[in-house]
């Protein structure tokens, strides 16, 4: 038996994973497809201003923006990957104003996975992929995992399977209301003309990127859970970005790609421990602010875990 199973490898799963980790909990991840392959992987990484987020989530974004140099720092040091973090102007546009802030952070979240798999792999902690959790059965000790490639027990289990969340919890009598929403986004290179600053308004943000790309996103499409990228979002984009910074349409496009975010109907994640449940955690509904709310969700979350353990201990 584990004492932790975190469902879900995207950036938050692994980052609470790691968490963990560091305090010597004993953890199993496991996820559907492949780790960081979802969502987080289609994310831009930008660690957002407090103007475009809503007031409730303003002190664990502060938190997680002091704790990811922090963490990027160590990673680094613990794997030699290089997680992008960097620290660069924002323009915001909005309404006909224009909000400059000298420093955003900004994370790449490919690379932070990968240094967050293999900083897990070094602490021994079991990634299983490639499995579809069909039930969770809650008793008073444990939590059990059905699985299409086994069964596992846990003394915790936190959900964090981005829009696979609802559905996984829904077999143990546990309601919660998310939404998918899509979004379209593609990586272009502009030789000779370095964006130095991160660009955004209400049609389209580009954040220049460590290795030299220009990441330019993202369309907005609810309840919109389809594979792929359309002619239409692609041209729409460009045209933003093309008007908010005129230079892009000279550059070259190097890739596409399409992520599905989950929204909550109030608009703000579930973090913590699931209604009626004492063992079940939920660490899901992030939307667009997943990357950010990252490594506060996974502090917040492990501190938790950490007590419980610690009280059965005793």
């Amino acid at each position: 038996m584990t004492d932790h199973i975190i469902i879900g490898g995207g950036v938050i799963g692994l980052t609470l994973a790691y968490s963990l980790a560091c305090q010597n909990e004993s953890v199993l991840v496991l996820e559907r497809e492949t780790c960081g392959q979802g969502t987080s992987r289609a994310a831009a990484g930008m660690l957002a201003t407090d103007i475009e987020l809503r007031d409730e989530l303003h002190a664990l974004a502060a938190r997680s923006r002091r704790l990811y140099p922090l963490l990027a720092r160590r990673l680094e040091r613990e794997t030699g990957i290089d997680c992008g973090y960097l620290e660069q102007p924002f323009l915001l546009k909005r309404d006909g104003q224009e909000y400059l802030f000298p420093s955003a952070g900004q994370i790449d979240p490919r690379r932070m996975t990968n240094a967050l798999m293999c900083a897990l792999h070094a602490r021994g902690v079991s990634i299983e992929e490639q499995v579809d959790v069909t039930r969770l059965e809650e008793s008073d000790d444990v939590v059990k995992i059905e699985s299409n490639t086994g069964i596992w027990t846990g003394r915790t289990v936190t959900v964090a399977a981005g829009r696979g969340s609802q559905a996984i919890l829904a077999t143990a009598g546990i309601s919660i209301a998310t939404y998918g929403v899509k979004g379209e986004c593609l990586a272009v290179r502009l030789a000779g003309r370095p964006l130095s600053s991160i660009l955004f308004n209400d049609s389209v943000y580009l954040v220049p990127k460590a290795d030299g790309r220009i990441l330019i996103g993202a369309t907005e499409l609810p309840h919109d859970e389809t594979v792929g990228v359309s002619v239409a979002g692609v041209t729409s984009l460009l045209h933003a970005a093309v008007r908010l910074y005129p230079p892009i349409r000279d550059a070259v496009i190097e890739e596409v790609w399409s992520g599905v975010r989950p929204q909550t109907i109030s608009g703000l994640p579930y973090i913590g421990v699931a209604s009626s449940s004492r063992r079940i955690f939920l660490a899901t509904g992030h939307h667009r602010h997943g990357i950010l709310l990252a490594p506060a969700t996974a502090e917040v979350l492990a501190n938790t875990l950490r007590l419980i353990q610690k009280e059965e201990v005793r």
